[in-house]
C-alpha cells in the first residue's frame, strides 16, 4: 500500500473515531439540551456548554447570566444565554476552562443556582421562578362503584373513601399538592337535618346520623394519571369531636387507570371500580434503630406506575408501632407497576429539620420490607460572613444546600459534585436574599451508580436511596 493511500485510509478511520496505529480520536462535544437538567460529555476539554432551563416548565431560559469561576476568581468568565437557553465558553477566551468548574446561573425573577466541582462539557442547569407559576388542573367528579354494597359501619365508626390521583413522576411538581376544598353533605341528627362540610374528594358513611354519600369531586393535575380511593374504617373511640385518638384500618380499594386530562378539562360520571379481596395483600415493614434524638417516624409504600406517576399509600401512615397495611396486588389494573417504600425520621412531628429519608425501589411487597439504616444529616453547619460550611456525610454522592427565606422559599440553590464542604457565592444583582434572618439548609444525597460526568437528573429518581438534611439560621 502506497503512503498516500495509507494517509487517505487513516483519514477515513480517524473520521470514524479510530486513528491508524494509535488511540481513538474523539471529536469535540457539541452542545445539547438535557431535559430536566443534568451533565454529559465529561471531562471538560476546552469547550463548555451551559443550558439554563426553568425548573417548573422545563423550557429553556433566554437572557440568563452564566458565570464560570469561583466567587472571587479574577478570571471568571460570563455569558448570556441565547434564545435556546445556551451559553458557550471556549478556552481561548476563558483561560480558566481547565478541570472542575463552579458555575452560577441567574435571571430576573428566578432564584440563582450554583454548581460546584463540575467536570462535564455539557450541562443543563435549572433555575426556579421566585413566584410559582399557576398549576394546570382539571376537575373530575364521580363515585365508587359498589359503595352502596359495602358493609354498614359499626356504631361510633365511619366508613371513609379518600379519592386521590397519582402524583407526577417529578416529585417536586407543584401539581402534586393541589388543595381539594370541601363539599356539603346532608345528615340527620335525630329528627333534625343538617348540612356538614367534608373534604370534596371523600365519600362517607355513618349510620348514627343516617349519612351515606359518595359523590366525590377531585381537582387533579393534567397529563397521564390514575385515580384511586382508599376505603377506611375510622374508629372514633366514642369521641367524634376529637380526632387525636382515632384509628384507621384499610378495608378496601377502588381504582381507575389509563386516564389523561388536559388543562381546564371537566369530567363527570367517573366510576372507580372496587378491588376484590383477592386483589389485595398485606404489606409489612420493619425499621432500623432510630438515630439519637429522632423520635418521629413516618413511612409508606408507593405504587410506581411509570409515566402515569406514583400512588403514595399514606392512609394509614406506617411507623414503628403500626407496621402493616393492606395494598393492591400488582395485577389487573396495576399490572406492570412496582412498589417503592419510603421512610422518614424527624426529631418531632411537624419539625421539618433535621430530616433523614430512605427510598427503596422495586421492593417485594409479598415479603417484610426492611428499611435500610438511616443516613445521618450533615453536621457542623455554619453560615457566617458569606461563607457556608458543613460536615461531609459518608457515602454521599452529592452534597449541597439551599438558601431560603424564613418562610421556606428557595432563594439560592447549590449542588456540589466534588466533595467540597465550604464555599462562598458570587454577587448577584438584585440580591436574592432579603436583609435579616434567613436559612441555610445543607443536604446529602446517596444515589446508586451516580456518575458526576454523565447524569440525567430525570433518571436519578429511580436511583436515589437516601436524602438527609439539616439547617441553621443566619442573618443576611
Amino acid at each position: 500500500m502506497g503512503s498516500s493511500t495509507l494517509r487517505f485510509t487513516c483519514a477515513l478511520l480517524v473520521s470514524s473515531l479510530t486513528a491508524c496505529g494509535g488511540t481513538a480520536v474523539m471529536p469535540p462535544p457539541t452542545p445539547h439540551f438535557i431535559e430536566g437538567g443534568g451533565l454529559a460529555d465529561g471531562p471538560i476539554g476546552g469547550t463548555f456548554f451551559v443550558y439554563v432551563a426553568d425548573d417548573d416548565s422545563r423550557a429553556p431560559v433566554s437572557g440568563a447570566a452564566v458565570r464560570v469561576g469561583g466567587s472571587s476568581d479574577p478570571d471568571a468568565c460570563t455569558a448570556t444565554t441565547d434564545s435556546t437557553g445556551l451559553a458557550s465558553f471556549e478556552k481561548k477566551t476563558c483561560a480558566l476552562l481547565v478541570g472542575k468548574q463552579s458555575i452560577t446561573a441567574s435571571a430576573s425573577g428566578y432564584a440563582p443556582t450554583t454548581w460546584i466541582g463540575v467536570n462535564a462539557a455539557n450541562v443543563t442547569m435549572t433555575i426556579r421562578a421566585t413566584t410559582a407559576p399557576p398549576v394546570d388542573t382539571a376537575t373530575v367528579s364521580g363515585t365508587i362503584t359498589g359503595w352502596e354494597t359495602l358493609p354498614a359501619p359499626a356504631a361510633q365508626h365511619n366508613t371513609i373513601g379518600l379519592v386521590g390521583t397519582s402524583t407526577s413522576p417529578t416529585a417536586s411538581d407543584a401539581a402534586n399538592n393541589l388543595a381539594q376544598g370541601t363539599r356539603k353533605v346532608h345528615a340527620m341528627v335525630g329528627l333534625i337535618g343538617t348540612d356538614l362540610d367534608i373534604p370534596a374528594n371523600a365519600c362517607i358513611r355513618n349510620t348514627t346520623v343516617n349519612l351515606n354519600d359518595c359523590a366525590w369531586q377531585l381537582t387533579t393535575r393534567t397529563g397521564a394519571q390514575a385515580h384511586y380511593a382508599v376505603i377506611l374504617d375510622q374508629d372514633t373511640k366514642g369521641t367524634p369531636n376529637d380526632d387525636t385518638d382515632d384509628t384507621f384500618t384499610v378495608t378496601g380499594w377502588a381504582v381507575k387507570t389509563g386516564l389523561s386530562f388536559d388543562k381546564g378539562a371537566t369530567a363527570t360520571g367517573e366510576a372507580l371500580g372496587l378491588l376484590t379481596d383477592d386483589q389485595m395483600q398485606p404489606f409489612t415493614a420493619s425499621f432500623p434503630p432510630a438515630l439519637t434524638g429522632f423520635a418521629f417516624l413516618q413511612a409508606f409504600p408507593a405504587i410506581d406506575l411509570g409515566d402515569a406517576g406514583r400512588i403514595a399509600i399514606v392512609s394509614p401512615v406506617l411507623d414503628a408501632t403500626h407496621t402493616m397495611t393492606r395494598v393492591p396486588k400488582l395485577a389487573g389494573p396495576f399490572a406492570g407497576a412496582h412498589y417503592d417504600f419510603l421512610a422518614q425520621a424527624l426529631i418531632a412531628k411537624g419539625q421539618a429539620q433535621p430530616s433523614t429519608l430512605s427510598w427503596m425501589h422495586a421492593v417485594d411487597a409479598s415479603q417484610t420490607v426492611a428499611a435500610p439504616a438511616w443516613t445521618p444529616p450533615p453536621t457542623a453547619i455554619t453560615a457566617s460572613n458569606g461563607t457556608y460550611s458543613f460536615g461531609a456525610v459518608a457515602g454521599a454522592s452529592l452534597q449541597g444546600g439551599e438558601l431560603q427565606t424564613m418562610d421556606g422559599k428557595r432563594a439560592w440553590s447549590i449542588t456540589i459534585f466534588d466533595g467540597t464542604t465550604s464555599f462562598t457565592l458570587p454577587g448577584v444583582s438584585p440580591d436574592p436574599l432579603p436583609a435579616g434572618p434567613s436559612l441555610f439548609v445543607a443536604s446529602a444525597l446517596l444515589i446508586d451508580g451516580f456518575d458526576p460526568m454523565n447524569a440525567k437528573f430525570d433518571d436519578l429518581r429511580t436511583k436515589l436511596t437516601h436524602l438527609a438534611s439539616d439547617q441553621v439560621m443566619f442573618t443576611h
